[in-house]
Parts: structure tokens; sequence; C-alpha cells
């Protein structure tokens, strides 16, 4: 398949996926605005939000980042150069592993969930603190079920199945937007926490049907002295820290947000907005080509893998890159119409918006750094992101701390200065991996490749020029909820045509693959 092709299907194969998984986003932002509209940013918001965040931020510290990046690679090995029936012998004993490791990582986070609030959060109040505590040993369980979901979704995706794994949080998201709509808050935050377990637990259930399709049955196998199991285990250890960077990220967040009420839980409504809105395209391009990278890397097929790493690149810099101009130009707008409802007022979306649009700096940089982390676990070669997270997380800590004492007292910095140096951490990771990887193969990007990034990069500004002068003039005619939404659809139409009309002016060749052969003439 010629390069030209296998760009397209790559872009197209993207689109569809970005497509499923935009259903389970925009549920997502339906149940966030739903816990802003019933919690606000006030203590039931802080305690929710920190004991939602203190299993999780454990389990990716401990061994949730590298489940599908250790599993995907030695899984294609085996199936590569040995056959199906020990790929699932190693499936599940990995998947007993992770079990045993949650049920322990559970039970630990139960028995010291006093200590883990205090830590992430110091500077909370007794009722808060209190309401934390209870919430994050409710909560803590549901870890063993995100743990099987991500072994089950690597298995799928290394059978060719990426529908399934793209849509279960749609599945999660909507037991909870049920939840909201029977209950509402009859049983508060502590019937929200319960709910999140259940949703979890949907998560992995969704997936079994599909596993039964490619004749995987999980059979616990307790049997870990095994050569691929121990391969695994040394991939995960440096690859572990890699993954480290967002987890760091919500506890630096957490603890130097903690002193004022609503804080921190503006920056967690902000922080999953941004997260929602790049995880919808750059997510799914590099869980497209990760097992495909595993593959290709496995047939000692370099130029396969240079060829899905460079398309790979390329599409998420001309999807995110437009996305990133609009999200920080029209960050108010969005924001109000997500989380501007009930408990949640105009003041508090305000803060959440300028959040946001700071988060939206580092945007590009982070959909570029999943692409070149997946890049190097492809290849089994996991200490050099290592290396990268750990000197973008100490750039984060230090910028933090050097001008925490000028943004403390004002919630609109505070919230602000700490997005923009999770952004800058960003930032700082994707160009040392981006220095690294080139190095080490200095033709993957060519000068033709340049050039598209380049009118990329133009037709972003001309566009964001636009969208922003259009938004000056419209938020001056109209207002409230419909002005907004207003606001939303006319200027990111005209965002899109015009960034639309220059990639074809430009003639950038990923966009002109897609249209039909008369069109590019």
């Amino acid at each position: 398949m010629s390069s030209s092709d296998t760009g397209r299907k790559m872009l197209l194969t993207a689109g569809f996926m970005a497509f499923a998984t935009f259903a389970a986003k925009a549920l997502g932002l339906i149940r966030d605005s739903l816990t802003g509209a019933y919690f606000g940013t006030g203590i039931e918001a802080d305690a929710f939000m920190l004991a939602t965040k203190i299993p999780t931020t454990l389990f990716d510290v401990v061994i949730g980042g590298v489940i599908s990046a250790t599993f995907i690679p030695i899984f294609n090995d085996i199936l590569t150069k040995e056959n199906k029936d020990e790929a699932s012998t190693f499936a599940n004993k990995f998947i007993t592993m992770i079990i045993m490791a949650t049920i322990i990582i559970s039970l630990f986070g139960i028995l010291f969930a006093d200590q883990l609030v205090s830590f992430m959060a110091p500077n909370f109040d007794v009722a808060t603190h209190d309401l934390s505590v209870k919430l994050t040993t409710i909560m803590f369980p549901m870890i063993i079920f995100t743990g099987i979901a991500f072994s089950f979704v690597g298995i799928l995706q290394s059978y060719g199945e990426y529908n399934i794994p793209s849509i279960i949080s749609l599945v999660s998201n909507l037991a909870i937007i049920i939840y909201f709509i029977v209950f509402g808050k009859k049983f508060g935050v502590t019937g929200l926490s319960v709910t999140m377990i259940i949703a979890w637990s949907l998560q992995v259930i969704v997936q079994i049907p599909s596993l039964i399709k490619f004749k995987f049955r999980y059979r616990p196998n307790l049997h870990f002295r095994d050569r691929h199991i121990w391969s695994a285990v040394l991939l995960a250890l440096p690859m572990l820290v890699s993954t480290w960077v967002q987890p760091l990220y919500t506890l630096v967040n957490a603890r130097f947000a903690s002193h004022m009420q609503g804080a921190y839980s503006s920056l967690e409504y902000a922080n999953r907005l941004y997260l929602i809105v790049t995880g919808v395209f750059s997510f799914v391009v590099t869980n497209l080509i990760f097992p495909k990278l595993a593959k290709a890397n496995a047939k000692d097929d370099a130029k396969e893998a240079g060829a899905l790493i460079t398309t790979s690149l390329k599409a998420v810099i001309i999807i995110i890159a437009p996305l990133m101009a609009g999200i920080i130009i029209l960050s108010q707008p969005i924001t109000s119409i997500i989380y501007e409802h009930g408990e949640l007022n105009a003041s508090s979306s305000a803060i959440v918006a300028n959040a946001l649009s700071c988060y939206a700096i580092g945007m590009i940089f982070l959909a570029i750094n999943e692409v070149l982390s997946k890049a190097f676990f492809s290849m089994k070669k996991s200490v050099t992101p290592m290396i990268t997270s750990i000197i973008s997380m100490v750039f984060d800590v230090i910028l933090v701390s050097a001008f925490y004492q000028f943004i403390k007292d004002d919630p609109m910095r505070l919230t602000g200065g700490l997005a923009a140096a999770a952004a800058c951490g960003s930032i700082v990771n994707a160009l040392l991996n981006a220095f690294m990887l080139f190095k080490k193969f200095p033709g993957l990007l060519t000068a033709r490749d340049a050039v598209t990034v380049i009118k990329v990069i133009i037709a972003t500004l001309i566009m964001a020029a636009a969208v922003y002068f259009e938004y000056v003039f419209i938020s001056g005619l109209t207002e409230g909820f419909i002005g907004n939404i207003i606001i939303c659809i006319v200027c990111g139409a005209t965002g899109a045509a015009i960034y639309g009309i220059l990639m074809i002016v430009f003639r950038v060749p990923e966009i002109m693959q897609l249209l039909p052969k008369r069109e590019r003439s």
C-alpha cells in the first residue's frame, strides 16, 4: 500500500473512531454539566472531584498508565512470532496480575483514605476533608474494573476491533446521566459515588461479547514465572514513570488550589472539558496506531512504522490546531453553555473558562506527545519518554512554585496559573520527545512534511483572527444561554469553513487525498 493510501485510510478510520468517541465524550460533557448544576463549586463538588481523582491517580501512578502500553506490544509480538493460544495464555496471566494489583491498591486506599486526602488537599477545611475521605473509601474499588477494562481494550485493539473500545465510556457516562435523571440530588454525592462504581463495571461487561467473538475466555492464571510476564514488568518500570505526567499535574493542582474553596473543582471542570476535546481526536489516533505500530515493529518493518508515526503526527496537528485556537477564543461561551446551570453561577463559570483557555495552550503538544510516547513504547524503548517526562514534571513544579505567591489570593489567577503551568509542562514534554525521536530517526520528518505543518499553522492563524473578530462583534449583539449557542455555532461554522477552504487552497496533501479525484485537480 502506498504512503498516500495509508494516509487516507488512517484519516478515514480515525474519523470513524472520532465520531464514535464523540458520542461518548458528549455524554461525558452532559455528565459533568449535571454534576456542576447539582453541586456547583462548593464543598460537595470539591470533595467529589478529589475523591474521584485519588483512586484514579494512585492507579495511574502504580500501574494504570502502562496496562495497554505494555500489554499490546508483547501480545502482538506473541501473535506474530508464536501463536494465538500462547497470546491468550499471556493475556490470562497478565489480567490476573492486574486484578491482584488493583485489589491490593484498593485495600491500601481504603485503609489510608484519610492520609491520602490530607496529602492531596492539605488545606481543605474539616467538613470538606471528612466528606472527601468518605467518598474516597466508597470509590476505590472502581479501579479493579478500570484495570480489567483497560486489559480487555488491549486485547480487542490487537485483534483490530476499535469500535467497542471507542464507546465503552459511552455506557458508563450514560449510567451516570440516568442516575441524575432518576434521582437528582436525592442521595447526594454519596449516591453518585456508588453509581461511579457501577458505571465502571459496565465498561468491563460491554466488552465481553466482542472478546467471545474472538474466542478469548478469561481464566485466572497465577503462573507469573513466565518470560513474557517478566518482559512486561521490565518494560513497564520506565514506562510507568513516563505516564506520571498528568497524575502529577493533578497532584500539584490539588495541593496548591486546596486552600481556596471552589478552586480545585473549577480546575477539574476545565481539565475534564479540555481532555474530552483533546481525547476525541488525539487519543483516537494513538489508540488506532499503537497496535499497528507494535505489529510493524514486531516484524522489524521500520518503513511501515515510520510512515505510521509521520501520518499520525500530521493527522493530529491538522485536527487539533484549529480546535486549540477555537477553544482559546471561545472558552467563555463554551463553558457557559456546558456548566453555567443551577449551582454553578456566572462568576464560577468565568473562572472555569479562564482555566480552560490556559489548559488549551498545551492542547496540540499533549496530542503530539501522545503519538510520540506511543512510538517509543511500540519499539519497547521506554527509557527516553521516562526521562523527558521527569524533566517536564520538574519543570511544572518549579514553574508553579516560582509564581505561586503572585497568584494564590485570586481565584482567576490561581486556576489560570496552575492550568498554564500544566500546559507548559506538556509543551516541554512534547518538544523533548520530538527532539529525541527525530535524532534517533533523522529521516522521519521530510521537508514536505515540514511544509505541510507550516501550511496548517498559517491556516490556523488566519482562521483564529477571523473567528476572534467575529466573536467580538457577535458577543456585543447577543447574550444569555441562547446567545452563547449562537456564538459557538456561527463562529464554529465560520472557522471550519475558513480553515477547510485554506487547506484546499494550500493543497495540503492529507486533505486533498480525501477529495474526489476530479476535485483535486
